[in-house]
């Protein structure tokens, strides 16, 4: 179970206020896209999604798009934010954000993963040895390869509320 337990909660990306990336040490924010940051229908990013990065950047923080969808998807969003990005990441394995993070020369202990799925984003992040954020997804609509993901995705969001397994990012950041 371990394995499936994020290190905080959160209703969405577009909630957590920037301080907190900050206080708990956090420099690289790799963000899932489908359903993290946008819809997984859209091709180009939202205005909410533009004003994000924005204002990441602005903080000094670094936002990179991780995601396992196509290069195309990931890099003509990417590119239109112009953010770092790493495509067919294969998550739950957590080989490609092991890659460049070494390639990349980046502190592990800066790293956290932003994402919507325990199964894929949770358990890479875990695997990785980096924090993690769950998120609720944007949507409704998924993915056909999302959509087996999403039954086992319910089933670990219970047990982890059900036995307090993690902190919403806002306790965390009111307390410390």
């Amino acid at each position: 179970m371990k394995k499936y337990v994020p290190s905080y909660l959160a209703k969405s990306i577009y909630d957590i206020d920037l301080g907190f990336f900050k206080k708990i040490g956090m420099k690289y924010l790799f963000l899932d896209l489908d359903n993290t940051l946008d819809s997984p229908h859209t091709k180009d990013p939202s205005e909410k999604a533009k004003e994000l990065i924005n204002k990441i950047k602005q903080s000094g923080l670094v936002p990179i798009i991780f995601s396992n969808n196509s290069k195309k998807r990931v890099s003509r969003y990417a590119k239109t934010l112009d953010v770092g990005y790493v495509y067919r990441t294969l998550k739950p394995f957590p080989f490609a954000i092991k890659k460049f993070i070494k390639t990349e020369n980046i502190p592990i202990t800066s790293v956290i993963i932003v994402g919507d799925q325990v199964f894929t984003d949770i358990f890479c992040a875990n695997n990785a040895k980096v924090k993690s954020i769950l998120t609720e997804r944007l949507t409704k609509k998924d993915q056909i390869v999302t959509i087996l993901n999403r039954l086992i995705d319910k089933m670990y969001r219970k047990k982890i509320q059900r036995n307090n397994l993690s902190i919403d990012w806002e306790e965390y950041y009111a307390k410390y």
